[in-house]
This record gives structure tokens, sequence and C-alpha cells, in this order.
């Protein structure tokens, strides 16, 4: 602990009682009340007065979270959240080369490569001061990439594409604790905004804007540019009617991913989007603020694989209570997470209504 105010913090979570691990997913995926928030800070509590033996096992259960931000939603204190503490001892456990198998192999791929998913083309297409960054999610995603494509070009601005090789915000990095690493893949991005002279950028994930306007800022790297969740830009051209698209007759799910809701905040215009578009929204039990992760994938924030997929299949049935026409989600990981229910992005459902011509 780097402060008194740090240990207060994390003993106050340590001794809470523990109510909000009926919101953790990982807790009710499992129903281990180990990976539980309180039992983390205890644990990380019991580290820092160097009462446990087997570091491993302590750093093992540091990877098994979400990182949802469900426990800092669900607090009773202000201004702590737990995410903090367990994010330093997967730093520790990076330099102490303690890292789940999944978590490390993502580790080497991304160092040989410059991003979690190996070798990619560079993607730079368009002008314009307004720019459109392609996650490494999106990338690997062809469908969405052209139905982005498609609402950008019936948009009638220029914007210009950027992504593939080796940029990457670095996510991957930060959550396996490499910071040395992550901090290099954000001057890397820096570098790549700066040269295109972009004043503002759109992005699908989530994730990356978490990254590049907190995170970065927590290693010293500074972006003088505006990022903006795609969901805030489609919700723009359909209010001013920069896109014309025909209304469905149907039925839909939001499933709000949990940085989305829980870190940026956006919960309404995703909703004010599929409502534009003609849909009758069915809310799942768990949704807005009180949404529940979908795991990721494996290798993600999550450091076991069978945990992963007990967190996707818990959520996977309580979207299917709905049993809605369409299941739509505004992030690509939550989309390639969750592909029992035909889930759909949310670029996608507008690029489909699109009125040609």
């Amino acid at each position: 602990m780097e402060s008194k105010k740090e240990l207060e913090q994390i003993t106050n979570c340590a001794l809470c009682g523990n109510m909000c691990k009926d919101s953790c997913p990982v807790y009710l995926a499992t129903g281990n009340e180990t990976v539980t928030p309180q039992k983390k800070a205890r644990l990380i509590l019991y580290e820092e007065k160097t009462f446990l033996k087997d570091e491993k096992g302590f750093f093992d259960v540091m990877f098994q979270c979400a990182m949802c931000g469900a426990c800092k939603v669900n607090c009773l204190y202000d201004n702590f959240d737990l995410r903090d503490s367990i994010q330093e001892e997967r730093s520790e456990a990076f330099k102490k080369g303690i890292l789940p198998e999944e978590i490390r192999k993502q580790v080497e791929i991304f160092a040989k490569f410059g991003n979690p998913d190996g070798e990619r083309q560079l993607i730079q297409k368009g002008a314009g001061n307004l720019g459109y960054f392609v996650s490494c999610s999106t990338y690997n995603d062809e469908p969405l990439l052209r139905s982005v494509e498609k609402i950008l070009t019936k948009s009638g601005g220029q914007v210009q594409e950027f992504g593939g090789a080796d940029i990457c915000c670095g996510a991957p990095l930060y959550y396996a604790g490499d910071l040395e690493g992550f901090k290099k893949a954000a001057e890397k991005m820096k570098g790549e905004i700066e040269q295109r002279k972009l004043q503002k950028v759109i992005t699908n994930c989530p994730a990356c804007i978490k990254m590049m306007t907190e995170i970065y800022d927590e290693v010293g790297i500074h972006l003088d540019v505006e990022f903006i969740h795609i969901t805030k830009f489609l919700a723009a051209l359909l209010k001013e009617g920069k896109i014309k698209v025909n209304k469905a007759n149907a039925t839909a799910t939001f499933h709000d991913p949990c940085i989305l809701a829980n870190d940026i905040g956006i919960t309404t215009a995703p909703r004010d989007i599929i409502e534009m578009l003609g849909f009758n929204i069915k809310e799942p039990v768990y949704s807005g603020k009180d949404t529940h992760c979908c795991g990721g994938l494996p290798g993600g924030k999550i450091g076991d694989s069978k945990l992963v997929a007990s967190v996707n299949a818990m959520r996977t049935s309580e979207l299917k209570e709905t049993a809605a026409d369409v299941y739509i989600s505004a992030c690509p990981t939550c989309k390639a997470a969750l592909p029992n229910i035909n889930m759909k992005d949310i670029a996608e459902v507008v690029a489909e209504r699109i009125i040609d011509g």
C-alpha cells in the first residue's frame, strides 16, 4: 500500500458486510465465496500483513475478476474502487512472473506483434480531423467493420479510419499487469493520433475509451483529443436526420457492456438508438448500472477460461429470459463473448435499417 488512506480503504472493504457480492458476476456464476469483492479485499490485506503463504494461489484469485466495476457501483464507501488494489496486485504478479497461462500467452503475442491478435494489416482510409479507431475486437469482426463503413459513408462527413497492425490501446497489457508495456502502447497510440492531426476519435470499444481517457493519465500519457463511443455518434446522426432508417416491428434486448455503463456512464444513448429504429425494448433483469459483465474472452480480464465460460453462460441465460427478437450490445468483445444468442453490435443493427439512396 502506498498510503495510510489506501490501507484504511482496503481494511474497510475487507471488514464490510459483503453486500456487493450479489452484484459480482464472477461470484454469481460460481458461488465461490473466495472470489467475492470483500474476500479479495481480505486476501489483499492479509498479503499486505504477510499472513499468506500461497503466493501463486493469491495471485490466481486476483485474476479471477472481471474488472467490471459492479462492486464500485454497489459500494458503501465513497471514492473507493477495489479494482485499483486488484490491479496493483496484478502488476506485482507480472513483475514476479506469476501469471495465468492464458494471460501469459496474450502478453507474449502482444510483445511480438504489438496487439493481442497476431499479424494483421494496417488500416488507413479517408481524411479529415475526425477519426474512427478500429479496435482489436472490431478488427476481427468483418460484419461490424462493413456496417460502420456503410454508416460513415452515409453520414456524409470526412472520417479517417485507422487501426490494425501494431496499433492498440494496450488494454490487454494493462489487465495483465504489464504497466511498462502498457505505457509503450499508450505512447504509440498518442503518436498515431497526433501524426494524423485528429481532434476527435470515434471507437466501438468501451475498453479503448476507458484506457485512453482515464488510464493513460495514470501512466503519464495525455491525449489532447476528444473520444466518442459510437453510440453517441450514432444517436446524433439519427436525431439530426443525417441517416434515414426503416423502422422495425420487433422486440430487442440491449446488453449493457460493463465498462460502457459503469465507467463511461453511457446507458441512455443505446436505448435511444434502438427506439429510433422502431424496436420495442425488453429489458433483462440486470441492466443499466446493474448490468452483469459478459465475462469477456479467454486471456482477457479473467485469467481462467473455465471461469470465463461460466460468466458467459450466466449472462447468456439472463438475456435469453427476455425472449426478444434480437439481442444487441455496444461492445465488440461482448458480441464475441456471447455468440449463443446471435448478438449483434448496435452499429450492425443501424446499418441494416439504413434506407439506401
